[in-house]
């Protein structure tokens, strides 16, 4: 096929994501092995369930989505989401029925899979807003997909260790001793030796050194036991079996764990706030991000696709996050956290008001601008343009101030990297 024959699809392709940022060699030579085939309608592209190893985009009519309730969503070839391959994810979670008589061309995934590692794109407002775009109707389908799994049993969110939860459960009864407390904690020797090693520690030092449990306990008290025996466990969950997401579980890890230090120590600083609950709240504010990476293993798409992944964990962080904790029984606060604290305009529409609450989840953000001032992260807005900041800033803590107290409390910070890390 000479290049002058090449022209329609030439002028066609770049209608389409990723090939809209191929240079013209590489289009002529994928070009080459394309071609646009018809078919009438009630022509199945795929059914749900299906590994195949191809992608389908849409030139013209429309397809129906079909999930495995029965329930329909309709794609037409001039939708925005028709830029991109019809529902990628493995195994397919729809069957794609032409709803009209449709023309398609189809790509190998390996093939695709490779030009969307290779494009390197600079304009990062423009990748944000292509994968806003990518992300509206397949990670709908994937939170519809998750809670259908949740529903029949095929995937279980996460659970507090069992010793965790007992804990917990104990000091809630009011009739509980610490020595009652302190045996069930030395039931979990890791969890024990921190609890000691946290109370001996620069923030709750004493007089005395606490050589077991039950000292430590009642240095602490038991409310703030609860709080960081919870912490604990949490860590526990910043793991992955798979090799492709230890490196990105083991970079959540660190940074909930930063973000959690600074939460600590500008808690000290505010009325009202707890500065245990706080550092909790630091710890739990991507758990959901958890549950993705956790879900992602099982689907090829997800491991293999950066992008994907992180257009899923963007839409479905939330969600999934007030999901866990609610089984949990956390806090609503803390459920507010896991579910909102990615949200950066959260309260925009009520800053102008004095009264307007500052909660855990705008020192979570706050603790985020700090923790990762001065990084790379082109999702990172500006500290002056989130309503969390300017909320504290009423609180007579502007920038100088957070930073002051900050600097002051690096001795403290460097500690709870230690224990936690």
């Amino acid at each position: 096929m000479t290049e002058l024959e090449l022209v329609p699809l030439m002028e066609l392709l770049p209608k389409f994501s990723p090939f809209d940022g191929l240079d013209h060699s590489l289009l002529v030579t994928l070009a080459r092995d394309i071609n646009v085939k018809t078919s009438d309608k009630g022509f199945c592209l795929f059914e749900s369930g299906d590994y195949d190893a191809n992608e389908y985009y849409l030139t013209s009519g429309s397809i129906d989505l079909i999930a495995r309730d029965g329930r329909k969503n309709t794609i037409t070839a001039n939708d925005s989401n028709a830029r991109f391959p019809i529902a990628r994810l493995r195994p397919r979670m729809y069957s794609a029925k032409a709803a009209t008589p449709i023309s398609y061309f189809v790509i190998a995934a390996s093939v695709l899979d490779e030009l969307q590692r290779s494009i390197r794109m600079t304009d990062n407002s423009v990748l944000m807003q292509e994968v806003q775009q990518k992300s509206g109707d397949e990670s709908r389908s994937l939170l519809y997909e998750f809670e259908q799994e949740l529903k029949t049993g095929r995937f279980v969110l996460p659970s507090l260790p069992e010793v965790a939860f007992r804990i917990r459960e104990l000091i809630d009864n009011p009739d509980c001793s610490m020595s009652d407390v302190a045996k069930l904690v030395n039931t979990d020797p890791a969890i024990a030796t921190k609890l000691v090693k946290v109370a001996n520690s620069v923030m709750y030092r004493g007089v005395k050194h606490c050589d077991d449990t039950q000292s430590a306990i009642s240095r602490l008290g038991l409310i703030t036991t609860r709080q960081l025996v919870t912490s604990f466990a949490v860590l526990a969950l910043f793991n992955s079996k798979s090799h492709i997401f230890k490196e990105h579980m083991q970079s959540l890890w660190q940074q909930s764990v930063e973000v959690a230090a600074y939460c600590y120590v500008l808690a000290k600083q505010l009325p009202r706030f707890n500065e245990e609950e706080a550092l909790l709240a630091g710890l739990i504010h991507r758990i959901g991000e958890i549950v993705v990476l956790t879900y992602a293993e099982r689907y090829y798409d997800l491991s293999t696709d950066a992008q994907h992944l992180n257009m899923a964990i963007a839409m479905l962080k939330g969600p999934l996050g007030e999901m866990v904790l609610t089984k949990w029984d956390f806090s609503e606060e803390l459920v507010v956290v896991a579910k909102e604290s990615g949200d950066w305009m959260r309260g925009v529409d009520d800053i102008s008001d004095d009264e307007v609450e500052f909660d855990y989840c705008d020192l979570v953000q706050v603790a985020l601008l700090y923790a990762l001032q001065g990084s790379d992260d082109p999702t990172l807005p500006e500290m002056s343009s989130v309503p969390a900041f300017n909320k504290l800033k009423k609180r007579q803590l502007g920038s100088e101030q957070t930073s002051a107290i900050i600097q002051e409390a690096k001795e403290q910070i460097a500690e709870l990297r230690q224990i936690f890390g």
